[in-house]
């Protein structure tokens, strides 16, 4: 890949805290933020036991057309967008951005579900067929990308991919290429999420997807260890929200602005499984990550640290250990695979975004976060990380993850070289 792309700053919010700071230090920690919870009415709801976000607040004195959209993924994606637009130093900026060449690539899974199922029951209740005039615009995947470039004036390409659990991950993606192309100097791209509605949170559990603990189950009295990437009681996910944002930039953009490189995108892969709607294809996957290494010009063996999808289900955690000892070989037990899941859950479509923020921290600190709540697996016989965070030997990190519909991508990332 010929033109540099660099990540100049990074946000995030999760269950274990409401900026990446805080939740870097609970990855670090090997903390979770995954708990019950009363909101989620077991009268209507199959599972209570999440990784929500607490203390989340839209300002209404700030932007009150912005609240009344009321769907909470846009407040998620908003504070994670200006805390990476901050991170990056672009806040104190102010006219020397060329903002026709900043492009916001913001994606989601399944966008304002939570605004319209509280619409259906008040319309439910009322006894008419009255919805808030904001609905429609709230429900719109696009409507995050879209507020976050009026709150920060940002007017370069906007792009919104829906791409199931993959969709952080495809708007990086998306926005290095547009890097590349000559099309935009920045690019604030990410993905936030916030889907329980009864509907999602059951139609999960039904199709045996999201965490189902058996009587006894270790989660029954501690629901932080619900969710157990790779371990040999793995039960499913268990679904979360948050928002991962990141900044990135140009050679020609960091030098102009001042900018300080956090981290180097140096390869990056998208492909399509064409296989099956939920189960995801070894072969295709293999392919994806395969040609990341590729294109970042480096050799398997290069790299130093796997952000695994590693989503705790049996089907997704075998087939990824299947493909990482294919594509690393003889060195695939000694590549530290970890996945933050086990901590914040699955944030489905912002998940990836929330990783590759992660894996920013990591290289930047030499620090491998650990797979919590891991019991080894006979069958599933890589380096985990299980328990314990550990020091990071060397520089570069990949990072992938996997959708529904077959839709896949892989980042690779080098620490800065400043």
């Amino acid at each position: 890949m010929s033109e540099a792309v660099y990540v100049v700053g990074c946000g995030a919010v999760t269950c274990l805290g409401p900026d990446l700071d805080a939740t870097w230090r609970g990855l670090v920690a090997g903390k979770s933020g995954i708990r019950r919870h009363a909101a989620l009415d077991r009268s209507e709801y199959l599972q209570d036991v999440a990784g929500l976000v607490e203390g989340l607040e839209v300002s209404k004195s700030e932007d009150r057309e912005f609240s009344r959209l009321s769907a909470r993924f846009l407040g998620l994606g908003m504070t994670a967008a200006r805390a990476s637009w901050r991170d990056a130093g672009l806040d104190r900026l102010g006219d020397r951005i060329d903002r026709d060449r900043a492009a916001v690539i913001v994606g989601s899974a399944f966008g304002g579900m939570d605004f319209l199922e509280a619409q259906q029951a008040r319309s439910r209740k009322r006894g008419d067929r009255s919805v808030s005039p904001f609905l429609v615009p709230g429900l719109l995947v696009n409507q995050a990308g879209g507020q976050i470039s009026q709150a920060l004036g940002l007017y370069g390409p906007g792009v919104a991919p829906a791409n199931a659990c993959a969709s952080g991950g495809h708007a990086i993606i998306l926005g290095a290429m547009m890097i590349r192309a000559g099309d935009a100097d920045l690019a604030l791209c990410g993905a936030c999420e916030s889907a329980f509605t009864p509907a999602i949170v059951n139609g999960f559990a039904t199709m045996k997807a999201l965490y189902a603990g058996k009587p006894g189950d270790r989660a029954e009295d501690d629901p932080a260890q619900a969710s157990r990437p790779f371990s040999r009681d793995r039960a499913g996910f268990v679904m979360s929200e948050g928002a991962g944002m990141l900044v990135l930039a140009s050679r020609k953009a960091v030098d102009r602005l001042g900018l300080t490189p956090l981290a180097e995108l140096i390869g990056y892969a998208l492909n399509s499984d064409g296989h099956h709607m939920s189960t995801p294809s070894a072969e295709r996957i293999r392919r994806c990550l395969t040609l990341a290494i590729e294109k970042a010009g480096i050799a398997a063996a290069d790299v130093d640290y796997y952000n695994a999808h590693g989503t705790s289900t049996a089907v997704n955690d075998r087939v990824e250990t299947t493909v990482l000892k294919e594509v690393f070989g003889d060195r695939a037990k000694s590549v530290p695979v970890g996945s933050i899941k086990g901590a914040i859950g699955h944030a489905l479509g912002a998940a990836s975004a929330i990783e590759a923020a992660a894996c920013v921290r990591a290289l930047r600190d030499r620090v491998v976060p650990p797979t919590i709540n891991h019991l080894a697996d006979p069958e599933l016989d890589l380096d985990y990380v299980p328990g314990e965070a550990r020091s990071m030997k060397g520089d570069v990190a990949l990072s992938a993850s996997f959708g529904f519909g077959g839709t896949n991508n892989a980042l690779v990332l080098r620490r800065a070289r400043n």
